[in-house]
């Protein structure tokens, strides 16, 4: 059984921030470094701006960029902590099926679990339940699984 993986949010949010920082960066660094060697003087024949003036300049644009990657960083941030859900706090679960009680009603671990967070549930049969359920055919069933999973 093929299974694909699935990016989660934070990963996809990762992605994201990360090449956002990677552009203004690049933005940043392309910027500073005309301020420092004066590339429109060297390249477009333009009058030499004076090294104060572009120090100035220099310092600017890191406040800039700065302030920019701060702002972008609260606003990932806040974003993100509406998206993520924690459980957290006492679960009363039964011992027996591990249904959880919701008031009255009871339901399944992986009905409270995804409709709490956002994860997602795929089911499959451990060894010793193999064992267990299936005593006639546990040895080739594991035996098969092996074999899967060495591929």
């Amino acid at each position: 059984m093929a299974t694909t993986a699935r990016k989660s949010p934070s990963q996809a949010h990762r992605k994201i921030w990360v090449s956002f920082i990677i552009l203004l960066t690049a933005f940043a660094l392309m910027t500073i470094s005309n301020e420092i060697f004066d590339l429109p003087h060297y390249l477009l024949g333009d009058e030499p701006t004076s090294f104060a003036q572009r120090k100035g300049e220099v310092l600017f644009e890191l406040l800039e960029y700065s302030t920019i990657i701060a702002v972008s960083l609260m606003y990932f941030r806040k974003r993100l902590e509406k998206e993520i859900k924690i459980l957290e706090g006492f679960i009363p679960i039964c011992a027996n099926c591990k249904k959880i009680r919701r008031d009255i009603d009871w339901e399944t671990l992986e009905h409270y679990i995804s409709e709490h967070s956002l994860a997602t549930f795929s089911h499959a049969i451990c060894p010793e339940c193999i064992k267990a359920l299936y005593p006639d055919y546990a040895d080739e069933i594991l035996t098969k699984m092996k074999e899967r999973d060495q591929r």
